[in-house]
């Protein structure tokens, strides 16, 4: 785990909430998982963002969690099969076990269907 610039993933923790912990295990399950490496960001504010090449995968602040185990290598594969990336996201945290409830209900009113 590598803390300079260049790097595939980028997580950013607020270090005054104690997150730390888990932007290590985290970055280390990415960086086994896709062999690529991942930045960690120290922060303030309550944040706990992961990113991919600059795209936000998840957020703390808009979820109002942390990522369940696998999720993020999750909305990771369903981009990667083509999946739009709020599709990808609700998908993940719906097999992760949280839904997003009567917001998620009122975004998908608005999403194209997926076709498979």
């Amino acid at each position: 785990m590598a803390e300079t610039a260049d790097k595939r993933f980028k997580i950013t923790y607020c270090t005054s909430c104690g997150y730390r912990d888990r932007a290590v295990k985290l970055s280390e399950q990415l960086e086994k998982d896709s062999n690529d490496t991942c930045l960690l960001v120290p922060a303030e504010g309550g944040v706990f963002e992961v990113e991919d090449q600059g795209v936000l995968l998840f957020s703390k602040k808009t979820s109002d969690r942390f990522p369940e185990e696998g999720e993020v290598q999750n909305i990771i594969k369903y981009i990667k099969d083509g999946q739009p990336l709020e599709e990808a996201q609700t998908n993940a945290a719906h097999e992760a076990g949280h839904s997003g409830g009567v917001l998620d209900w009122i975004y998908s009113l608005f999403r194209a269907p997926s076709h498979k």
